[in-house]
């Protein structure tokens, strides 16, 4: 078991061996047995804690909200079509992230179809997306959720707050991205929602991509209405109202790269018109002269995924992988490809050496 340190106690000593969060009740038992001062200490930032959290309420009869057999703890994110909030599973004894929707999303017909591309989004299965673990309505409220592995990190847009991240780091994580895609556009799933708010940093330095096909869900009963997401990683595609493809989240991905790389937005603007007009008709400053330490050959890489025409973007996810892993190297010389080299070996490699 990791351990985690909670104000100098640490939890890997502190459950005996039979009484570990995995069983609730026994865990409620063992709580009573320590002393004030020691559960004074306990806070909401392990699993420990969030634990102590749930039993605290329980104890002094406090409702606790629940949707389906899941008991909501907190809210810890929201959006304008969801919010997504942490959650204990008393069948399991682990504690889960859940997307809430609004139900509108599911009334009539909507019902169906949020099932069905909620088991696609289920059936996807890569290092670097999160894990989804249940679905369904919360009958009593008729509210959509998702179920999903809750992950202790950062969001990329709080790192890049703080400003921009070395070239070799910015080219695996985007490697580790495109990953991800490539084995979702295959199954004809794309992502819908790429910006570095939906990039998770863990705090072991993997990399997950988070709401996976969720704006296309969040889209169903909106198809007059196709600007979702955040404005500033829009495809011009989606702001023209056309069909979208995978080629739509290439695009994304490069508005991402761009920003990680250089510290700004390529089509950044204080107003939605002033976006939507850069991204439709100019060209954004080459990274280069953004951020002079990187190499002029990675202007070109950036430049393909920002097509304006999805024609003449990268037509698949995994050629830009492919481009960037040598990048992603601390040696920027390319190792020798041999002509059998699968897309996931070249991944493998790629994981390893960032």
């Amino acid at each position: 078991m990791a351990t985690r340190r909670n104000r100098g106690l640490q939890t890997a000593s502190v459950w005996p061996c039979k009484l570990k969060p995995s069983n609730l009740n026994l865990s409620h038992q063992y709580f009573r047995t320590l002393p004030t001062s020691t559960l004074a200490s306990f806070n909401g930032t392990t699993t420990f804690g969030i634990l102590f959290m749930v039993w605290r309420e329980q104890s002094e009869g406090k409702t606790i909200m629940q949707v389906g057999r899941y008991k909501v703890i907190d809210v810890i994110g929201a959006g304008a079509n969801s919010k997504v909030v942490r959650a204990h599973d008393p069948m399991i004894g682990r504690i889960v992230a859940i997307k809430l929707f609004s139900p509108a999303l599911a009334e009539g017909a909507g019902r169906d179809r949020f099932l069905q591309e909620a088991r696609v989004v289920g059936q996807l299965s890569h290092p670097c997306v999160v894990t989804l673990h249940d679905m369904g309505i919360d009958e009593p409220t008729k509210t959509p959720y998702l179920v999903m592995e809750f992950l202790e990190g950062q969001p990329l847009d709080k790192i890049l707050a703080k400003g921009s991240v070395p070239l070799p780091r910015a080219c695996a994580w985007t490697g580790e991205i495109a990953s991800a895609l490539h084995v979702a556009h295959r199954r004809g799933v794309i992502h819908g929602d790429i910006k570095p708010a939906n990039i998770l940093i863990l705090d072991d330095g993997r990399v997950k991509l988070t709401d996976f096909g969720m704006a296309r869900l969040a889209s169903h009963d909106k198809k007059d209405t196709p600007l979702l997401g955040t404005p500033a990683y829009w495809c011009p595609e989606q702001i023209l109202g056309r069909p979208q493809d995978a080629r739509s989240d290439i695009f994304s991905i490069g508005v991402v790269l761009y920003e990680m790389v250089t510290g700004k937005r390529p089509f950044d603007s204080d107003s939605l018109q002033g976006i939507c007009t850069r991204v439709l008709s100019s060209k954004p400053l080459p990274v280069s002269q953004a951020n002079p330490s990187v190499p002029t050959g990675f202007d070109a890489i950036v430049a393909k995924t920002l097509e304006k025409d999805p024609e003449h973007r990268y037509q698949s996810i995994d050629l830009l992988a492919t481009e960037l892993y040598p990048l992603a190297r601390r040696k920027t010389a390319a190792p020798v490809q041999t002509q059998h080299t699968s897309f996931r070996e070249r991944a493998t490699r790629l994981l390893r050496s960032a």
